[in-house]
Parts: structure tokens; C-alpha cells; sequence
């Protein structure tokens, strides 16, 4: 309830600007208005003998500026009100009142004032109390983890919450809706929904596609009457790209694991059935089958290891990083980690990694990236020759910053190997594409990892140019984008 009782002495004013001086003509002019019939009853008196001259003119002097005090008064304050109620128009919910008028003036209608003030302090208490509801309404918005579309006339966006901003950026006001969303049902839902008022919700599921899918059901709600801010129509999406993908990565995991564990799960079944038949007491064929089925079980156990680690990435690939890396230490414990296989082949690593920057990506997942990228220059490199690591900055305008529309940081792994025919290329990314299938299984490859190398990549916004030269060699650029270091976001610096 509002105390529409309080008292001016129990609220804070603020002062406001002095009135301007009332006009001499108006008050002169509504003087002589209104004392003009007394001034006429005392002429006849006068005329008529039953009032002296003297007297008549002393009275009509008497009532002329009696009169013209009060009207002054009366008038000026009058302006005063008129600044008072000026004031009271750019008055907050928080800020204090301004001063009224003094009460002096107010001769004509002295409750004017304090009618004014408790009218006053009521519009402030109101005016409070909405302003109170209107930042709770902004914090539930705020707070929605799903992303929130309200359109104006001729679908036009006119607000979004946070996570609608995140998801089409922060440049969609006033926007058409069909310039983010394209999809046509959703459209005619929309349309559907402004022209009829009293029409029921709509649901609609659809898919934004790119280098990452997105998998929404929107749910369109016309609003009884139009905001003050035009709003009409309301899109809520939520998003159901997870669950799309936990169904898809079970398909695709039976699918793959049926299809590339056959062959060696035949093999070890012929391999047991011969040790257990003709070959129960041969000790030799046993030595050299036990290692075959060693090799075999090894090559099933780096598959399903990929499998499950590429469908893990797969499910995490719309959610953006959020925290920031130094990648030269990465490259550097993966080099670490290869001297073996260097060594065994008389190959080197020559990192060459200048001006790094934080990149925006997750450590471990960054670091799978670049272990398979080094691990393979290493198996298909020539033996003798060096692996080389490169950075390089690309800020405005130039040609990285092109590619990811933002600075960013590439790093190239070169090889000095037989390189890639042109038109397998395309397909490197694919998941158990192989240029040479005989040779990649020699080698132990499984044909997932430059997949697992593609999904990391898209859930990073970044992207892998691949350059190769037959006889000469190949090279695979990662371009990331480089990170916006905030104070107080998590970071995984090395």
C-alpha cells in the first residue's frame, strides 16, 4: 500500500530551478478582468452622490492592488507548479522529490501543495515498485539458459535475452527474423501467428546447419496484447542438439564398431580355432600366431578407444570453449612424447613457435589435435627427415582473420613424406577414410583421428587447411581464434 500520508519533512527534495518572473501584462490585464465591476458600482456610486470622490478613487486604488497582489502571487505560483510537475517527469523510482513550492502563494487554493506532494509521492512509490518488477523480469530473462526471441510487426526482432545473443550474436535488433532463421516452417508459423491473435502456441523443430548443427524446437506464442515496446510474438528455443546426438552417436557407434571390428574378430577367431586344431602342438605357429592376435587385439583396442573418443567430441561439438591456452608447451610435451618413434626412424621435430598467444580451446582436447597431427607427419614422414612446427599471427584484416573473421593463431605441421594425391584431400576428415588402407593399418592407424582432428576444430570455431605435393611432402594449418583474455575467465595456460 502506498502512504499517501507521509510527511514533506519525512522525505528527501531535491531543489529545482527558480520560476521565471510572471508577465506584467497578464496580471495587469486579468486584474483589471476581475475588478472591473466593482470599479463600476463605485463610478455610479460617485455619479449617483452617495459616495465621495475621494473615497470612491481610494477604494477602487485600494481594490485594484489588493487584487493585483493576490493574482501575482497567485500566478507566480502557478509557474512554480508548473516547474515542481516538470521536475516530478524525470523523477526515478530511487531519486529523491524535488522541492514544492513554497506555500505562500497559494492563496486562492492552499491544498494545492500537499494534494501535490502525496499525488508525488505515490506516482514515486508506484513508479518504484515497477521499476523493481521491470529488473526482475530483466533478471529472468537474463537468467534463461534457452535462447528467447521477441518480434515486433514484419518479424522484426526487437529484444533478446543473453543466450540468444550468444547463439546469432549481439547485431539482431531490428533484424528480420528470416535474416538468422530460415527455416520455412518456423516462418509460417510466425506469420501464422500474427495474423491470428488468439491462435494456440506453435511447436516447430528444425536444424541450423554449418560447420557445427544445431537441433532446436521453438515454441511460438502470440502475446494477448502488443507491448509498449511492440513486442507481439515470443520464440522460445530449446535446444535438443545433445539429445539428437547421443541417438546418433549410438547408431553410428554400432554401426562403425560392427563394421571395422569384423575383420579382426574373424582373424582371432581363426587364429584360436587353429591353435586349438592343427596347430595345438606347434610351437612355432603359436609363437607367430600369438603375436598376430596380439597386433590384431591392440589394433580393436585403439579402435574402440578413437570410437569412444570421437563420439564423446561429437557430443560436446556445439558447446563453445570457454577457456584459454598456451599452445607452445603442448607442442612441446607431444615432441617430448615422440622421441621414440623419432628415434627409431633417425627423424627430428624442429618447433619453430614465435609471438604465441592464448588461443580460445580447451588443453586436453587442443593437445589430441596436435598429437595426432605431429603423430602422423612422424609415421608418414621419410626416415632421416625433420617434422616442422610453425606459428604464425594473422590480425585485422589480414588473411587468418579472413578465414575465422576474428585474430587468430595458426599453427602448420609439415611433413617430409610421399604426400597426398589432390583428389584425396577432400576426404582426409572423413571418418576410416584411408589414401592407403594396407599402409595405414601397417602403421597402426585406425582412420579416425584426423575425424577427431575436424569435430575438435568445428567445437573450437576453428579450421585445417591441408597442402600437399606428391614425392615432396604435405602440410595441415590449424587456425584458432585467439582468445579475448577477460579478467576472471578460466584459463589453462603451459
Amino acid at each position: 500500500m502506498h502512504d499517501s500520508s507521509a510527511s514533506p519533512k519525512a522525505t528527501n527534495h531535491l531543489n529545482i530551478v527558480p520560476s521565471p518572473p510572471v508577465s506584467f501584462q497578464r496580471v495587469l490585464a486579468t486584474t483589471l478582468v476581475l475588478s472591473s465591476p466593482a470599479i463600476v458600482v463605485l463610478f455610479l456610486m460617485v455619479l449617483s452622490g452617495m459616495l465621495p470622490w475621494l473615497a470612491g478613487l481610494g477604494a477602487g486604488l485600494l481594490i485594484f492592488s489588493g487584487l493585483s497582489y493576490i493574482l501575482y502571487s497567485h500566478f507566480q505560483h502557478i509557474e512554480d507548479l508548473k516547474l515542481f510537475i516538470t521536475a516530478l517527469r524525470h523523477v526515478k523510482g530511487h531519486d529523491r522529490l524535488p522541492l514544492p513550492p513554497a506555500g505562500a502563494g497559494s492563496i486562492l487554493f492552499p491544498e494545492i501543495n500537499p494534494s501535490l506532494l502525496r499525488m508525488a509521492q505515490e506516482r514515486q512509490q508506484y513508479r518504484r515498485e515497477l521499476e523493481l518488477a521491470i529488473e526482475g523480469n530483466e533478471a529472468i530473462l537474463k537468467s534463461l539458459p534457452d535462447p528467447l526471441l521477441m518480434l515486433g510487426s514484419k518479424r522484426r526482432i526487437v529484444r533478446a535475452n543473453p543466450a540468444a545473443e550468444e547463439l546469432f550474436g549481439s547485431q539482431i535488433y531490428g533484424r528480420e527474423l528470416s535474416g538468422i532463421l530460415r527455416n520455412p516452417d518456423l516462418l509460417e508459423a510466425v506469420n501464422e501467428m500474427d495474423a491470428q491473435p488468439g491462435a494456440n502456441p506453435r511447436m516447430v523443430r528444425f536444424t541450423i546447419y554449418g560447420n557445427v548443427e544445431y537441433s532446436f524446437e521453438a515454441r511460438v506464442v502470440r502475446l494477448s496484447e502488443t507491448t509498449w515496446d511492440g513486442i507481439r510474438i515470443l520464440i522460445s528455443l530449446t535446444d535438443q542438439t545433445a539429445s539428437k546426438r547421443v541417438e546418433q552417436m549410438r547408431g553410428d557407434f554400432i554401426a562403425n564398431a560392427s563394421h571395422e571390428l569384423k575383420t579382426p574378430l574373424a582373424s582371432l577367431t581363426g587364429f584360436i580355432e587353429t591353435l586349438k586344431g592343427p596347430a595345438r602342438d606347434d610351437e612355432d605357429a603359436r609363437e607367430r600366431f600369438l603375436d598376430i592376435m596380439q597386433d590384431q587385439a591392440e589394433r580393436m583396442s585403439h579402435l574402440v578407444g578413437d570410437l569412444l573418443s570421437l563420439s564423446q567430441i561429437e557430443l560436446l561439438e556445439h558447446t563453445k570453449p570457454t577457456s584459454a591456452t598456451l599452445l607452445d608447451g603442448v607442442v612441446q610435451n607431444i615432441s617430448d612424447g615422440l622421441h621414440t618413434q623419432l628415434e627409431a626412424k633417425n627423424m627430428a621435430i624442429s618447433i619453430q613457435l614465435d609471438s604465441m598467444v592464448p588461443v580460445e580451446g580447451e588443453a586436453e582436447e587442443l593437445r589430441q589435435v596436435f598429437q595426432n597431427l605431429m603423430e602422423n607427419a612422424v609415421k608418414y614422414g621419410r626416415e632421416g627427415t625433420t617434422v616442422t612446427v610453425k606459428s604464425k599471427l594473422y590480425g585485422e584484416g589480414s588473411h587468418g582473420m579472413r578465414r575465422l573473421g576474428r585474430p587468430s593463431l595458426a599453427i602448420s605441421v609439415t611433413d617430409q613424406g610421399d604426400g597426398i594425391p589432390r583428389e584425396h584431400i577432400p576426404r582426409l576428415t572423413e571418418r576410416f577414410y584411408r589414401v592407403d588402407p594396407a599402409r595405414s593399418r601397417e602403421l597402426g592407424g585406425t582412420g579416425l583421428g584426423l575425424a577427431i582432428v575436424k569435430h575438435i576444430l568445428n567445437r573450437h570455431r576453428g579450421v585445417m587447411t591441408i597442402d600437399s605435393e606428391v614425392g615432396r611432402g604435405s602440410t595441415f594449418t590449424v587456425y584458432l581464434p585467439q582468445a579475448n583474455m577477460v579478467k576472471g575467465a578460466q584459463s589453462e595456460l603451459f
